[in-house]
């Protein structure tokens, strides 16, 4: 109880604290200045989900091309899990979104694109050749999406975790997935659960090598940022990792984010900066600080960041100042035109 109690008093604090810190550069034309290393970036994500989100996504994009970010980090799902995953829906997503950020746009692959598309309901594909076809069309060069595309370093087999630096700040791109980052999900007997035709949902394999390759890649770019000597790391993958609850859910079942959750307390921990996750997957817009040490004790220089997304279609930005001693101040932007009517709604 004791240990639940501090990180819910760390998240409060977080949340109360973080996004006001720090002081703005905005001139009158709301464009922040890029002198001494201040600039200012969008993140979004999970978006479009249905018939909705294809109509309010653009007007997000939009918001964010005005706003004219150094870049967006976008943090997975670009449809919702029950819609299908045909060859067509790739190049068709990224000509109809993609190539409508004006400046470079940085995405973290979601479950919604690959690991769930196995789902009868989203046709039934076989999960890694979905993998294939998204390396083909997003990651096939070291840049990023956008008009204006950004360079980015890839890792080794696995060219959707990227990374790179702007200023005093490194960006590290992780592909860990919601769905438990495609381990199989398991039965009370601890047996694999089967799907609509009979497969096991989820490859214990993919999942192994991916999830190594992850957690060689963040150790590397917290090296890396050592050398550079950059003030924060910021990391953007797609999972709500779930940092308040305990695994396995299922009796006998693996968490798929324990080892990115343990990589990510060790170099935090081992670095003097702010580190931020920035993460999507439960639509809902949090800051918080869920990070605790093996004592229940909140790490402090760790930042969440969960984006809106789903029927959420809004978006948030930070201004990235390398002389504030927390970095990074978050900002809220609700797009006006993609408010709900709650006329009638309220009981």
């Amino acid at each position: 109880m004791a240990r639940s109690l501090t990180r819910l008093t760390g998240a409060l604090l977080a949340g109360a604290a973080l996004v006001s810190a720090g002081a703005s550069t905005y001139d009158h034309g709301d464009r922040v200045r890029d002198d001494a290393g201040v600039y200012r970036i969008a993140l979004t994500g999970d978006m479009p989900y249905g018939d909705r989100g294809r109509a309010e996504y653009p007007n997000v994009i939009k918001e964010i091309n005005a706003f004219r970010p150094a870049f967006t980090l976008f943090d997975g799902d670009t449809k919702s899990g029950s819609e299908k995953c045909p060859d067509s829906f790739y190049p068709a997503n990224k000509a109809a979104y993609w190539d409508l950020y004006e400046q470079p746009a940085v995405y973290a692959v979601g479950d919604n694109e690959w690991t769930d598309c196995d789902r009868a309901s989203n046709g039934g594909y076989d999960t890694n050749s979905r993998l294939a076809i998204i390396r083909r069309t997003y990651f096939a060069t070291p840049y990023s999406q956008g008009q204006n595309q950004l360079r980015v370093e890839q890792a080794p087999g696995y060219p959707e975790i990227q990374r790179f630096t702007r200023g005093k700040v490194t960006y590290v791109v992780l592909h860990v997935p919601g769905s438990n980052n495609n381990y199989p999900v398991l039965d009370a007997a601890g047996k694999p659960v089967l799907d609509s035709q009979g497969r096991v949902d989820g490859d214990a394999a993919e999942a192994r090598a991916r999830d190594a390759a992850n957690q060689a890649w963040l150790r590397q770019s917290f090296e890396l940022a050592k050398a550079k000597g950059s003030v924060a790391v910021m990391v953007v993958l797609q999972a709500d990792m779930d940092f308040y609850h305990q695994f396995p859910l299922t009796p006998g079942t693996t968490d798929g984010f324990a080892a990115t959750k343990k990589t990510l307390l060790q170099q935090t921990v081992g670095f003097t900066g702010q580190v931020v996750l920035v993460n999507g997957d439960s639509h809902s817009f949090v800051v918080d600080k869920p990070l605790a040490d093996t004592r229940g004790e909140t790490v402090e220089s760790f930042t969440r960041v969960q984006t809106f997304g789903s029927a959420q279609n809004h978006w948030v930005s930070a201004d990235v100042n390398p002389r504030d001693p927390q970095v990074f101040t978050f900002r809220q932007h609700i797009v006006a035109a993609n408010l709900a009517d709650h006329t009638g709604a309220i009981g």
